[in-house]
């Protein structure tokens, strides 16, 4: 793949207010000996309405057997020892989400982009998440101040490009270019499969024409830049037209529009070709997509066992009924 002694990078840097604490410190069992784990998520928020959820998994000892720092770490961030947006807002039912802010815990986080893909037939599901591996909270210094922000920076191969089009509506089928790309990006993982995970190359700072007139499909390159996670309500079009409604009326009425976007904010000048010492080469890639359609496959048939046990846990263990089946209560 690339240099045996260099090591690919795919790392993630966030810092913001605590917006949930869903961490938990429990006991395992392995081979019986007893160790203490921590494990669950937090959602770290940069604003109102961005925000991160980051998994962790963290044992209190290491591979080979030392105490692990990022446990010891990880420690201060337990339920007991914060305050996030969520515990304070529900102890404080008529706080503002401003206040819930300013005494919430400031936190940091480091960890890496992970894709969970899986496949049911010709169903393809794929899903970037967050894996930390440390985190703490945030101490404030003149050299290193409180800056709300979420950042990645990846090694990758670059496997598809395209141009990024809006579209009026379903009939227009050529669309209008929006001056930006989107870069299929292939990150080699732990086993030899590989994440494919989308970027975007913006018009904003030139990134766009440079990328475009600099990278072609097989380059190998290191790419920085914002991981925009944001949720947010617009007003529907006909929502205020009553004309045609009797009654009381509706309303203003709402869609929640979810953007999550890996904006590219800068790049590697020179990228490396097949055949440059360093590059990702493609022999490797086609060897990690096959990986990837296997753990695919495995987690398809994992998500299909889980939908049916699911099923089954509605299905009634009597046929019969008090009331019609067609009464929603």
């Amino acid at each position: 793949m690339a240099e045996k002694d260099k090591k690919l990078q795919n790392s993630i840097h966030m810092t913001g207010y605590l917006s949930e604490n869903n961490l938990e410190q429990v006991e395992q069992t392995k081979n019986e000996a007893v160790t203490k784990v921590i494990r669950g998520s937090i959602v770290i928020a940069t604003e109102e309405a961005s925000n991160y959820k980051v998994t962790f998994y963290v044992t209190e000892y290491t591979k080979n057997g030392d105490a692990s720092e990022d446990f010891k770490t990880l420690l201060g961030l337990l339920p007991e020892n914060t305050t996030s947006i969520a515990s304070y807002l529900k102890n404080n039912p008529g706080a503002s989400y401003e206040e819930a802010k300013k005494n919430a815990t400031k936190v940091w986080a480091l960890g890496k982009l992970e894709e969970f893909a899986s496949a049911v037939g010709e169903n393809v599901r794929s899903m970037v998440l967050f894996k930390g591996f440390r985190a703490g909270i945030k101490q404030e210094t003149e050299e290193s101040p409180f800056r709300p922000h979420a950042e990645f920076t990846v090694d990758m191969y670059v496997n598809k490009i395209k141009e990024e089009r809006e579209y009026a509506d379903e009939d227009d089928e050529e669309g209008t270019p929006t001056g930006r790309y989107i870069i299929q990006g292939l990150i080699p993982a732990y086993g030899g499969t590989v994440y494919a995970i989308d970027f975007i190359a913006p018009v904003e700072n030139g990134i766009a024409d440079f990328f475009a007139n600099t990278y072609k499909e097989g380059d190998t390159g290191t790419f920085k830049g914002n991981l925009v996670n944001i949720s947010k309500k617009e007003l529907k079009e006909d929502s205020e037209d009553e004309e045609e409604f009797f009654g009381e009326p509706r309303g203003p009425q709402y869609r929640t529009i979810f953007v999550r976007e890996r904006v590219i904010t800068g790049l590697s000048k020179k990228p490396l070709h097949q055949g440059d010492k360093g590059c990702i080469t493609t022999s490797d890639i086609k060897k990690g997509l096959t990986e990837r359609e296997k753990k695919m496959a495995e987690n398809g048939k994992r998500d299909a066992e889980k939908a049916k046990h699911e099923e089954q846990a509605k299905t009634p263990a009597s046929s019969k009924a008090d009331f019609s089946e067609d009464m929603d209560f």
